[in-house]
């Protein structure tokens, strides 16, 4: 590389991301530009003189875009790029870049272990096995071989798969994006919502469709929750929102607490108004001892442990800059969506 790259990032006054990308040993390599107060007027500034530009949650406009007279490349922190004026960028012929996260998949794989562990009911067989409950139904241990043996021996209800069946994934930000990955991967029908649609084209290369709310929770098999929790989404899924999901569904929520109605979701699962959920997020954590979902044997409660190590930390932000090293050394950057 023959100088410094001068890198805006967006982010200016989001928690510490930016200080974070500074001070990381990668950065070593660039010039950062971080604006102090993030607003149209000060990204601009920031952007005139600026080789790349990195976005992570601030959104990029156009007018930031068509001002940045050295702009040569984009990079968002991430794989969901709607925060983007591509169209701008790609009128300039200015490349813009994806990089999958790893604090992402770590939540996507989070979702998925509770999405199986709901399905096969992992927590009874586990406990069946453990308490030895073959004792109390008079059976006797048997020497198996390829033919002979004991299938699903506590006789545990409910077992179904993830195959050809449907998720409803509420939020479809990177983490979404990520765990429609994976349900792919299944061969599930994906469907989602969020406050806007992804274009047709992101549609088509996830593998799904786009469901006003209230159609997701009534044809969905599985719903997952994984949107953040802000004064319009509290108590986003309440009585009225239970009540339109199949009764053999099964609720994940890998997100926050706060958008479940503990008491009315308590009430549905009493009832099977809904077959199951698998938590790792509650109103108040850790899940007081006294929560009626201590008493239920159709939920798998986790204790917020989706976010996993803190690997992330040492793999995301190295992955972002390493990407855009590569386009200025001429290597070829990877995850370009706008085909330039």
């Amino acid at each position: 590389m023959s100088k410094r790259i001068r890198l805006m990032v967006t982010d200016g006054d989001t928690w510490d991301f930016a200080q974070r990308l500074k001070d990381a040993p990668a950065a070593r390599n660039f010039d950062v530009i971080i604006p102090k107060k993030v607003s149209e007027e000060t990204l601009r500034e920031g952007a005139s003189d600026a080789d790349a530009i990195l976005c992570y949650e601030v959104g990029l406009p156009g007018s930031v875009i068509q001002a940045a007279r050295s702009l040569k490349f984009i990079q968002k922190h991430g794989i969901n790029y709607r925060n983007i004026d591509v169209a701008v960028a790609t009128e300039k012929k200015i490349p813009v870049a994806t990089v999958p996260l790893l604090r992402s998949i770590t939540v996507a794989e989070h979702a998925l272990a509770l999405l199986l562990a709901c399905a096969r009911k992992l927590i009874p067989g586990y406990q069946a096995v453990t308490q030895g409950v073959y004792q109390k139904m008079g059976l006797e241990p048997i020497v198996t071989s390829q033919k002979q043996y004991r299938a699903n021996w506590p006789g545990i209800h409910g077992l179904t798969e993830l195959y050809q069946a449907t998720v409803g994934i509420v939020g479809m930000g990177d983490i979404g994006m990520q765990i429609a990955k994976r349900c792919r991967a299944f061969d599930m029908s994906i469907c989602y919502y969020d406050l806007s649609p992804h274009s047709a084209d992101v549609e088509r290369s996830f593998g799904m469709r786009y469901l006003a709310l209230d159609e997701l929770l009534s044809a969905s098999d599985f719903v997952i929750l994984i949107l953040p929790h802000t004064p319009q989404t509290e108590g986003l899924i309440g009585a009225r929102e239970l009540a339109l999901m199949k009764s053999s569904a099964i609720l994940i929520n890998s997100a926050r607490g706060g958008l479940i109605d503990e008491d009315a979701l308590v009430a549905a699962l009493q009832s099977k108004r809904i077959a199951m959920a698998g938590l790792d997020v509650y109103r108040t954590e850790p899940l007081p001892v006294t929560s009626p979902l201590m008493a239920l044997d159709n939920v798998v409660l986790l204790p917020h442990m989706g976010g996993g190590s803190n690997r992330f930390r040492q793999v995301d932000i190295p992955a972002s800059l390493k990407n855009i090293e590569k386009f200025f050394d001429g290597e070829g950057a990877d995850g370009i969506v706008n085909g330039l």
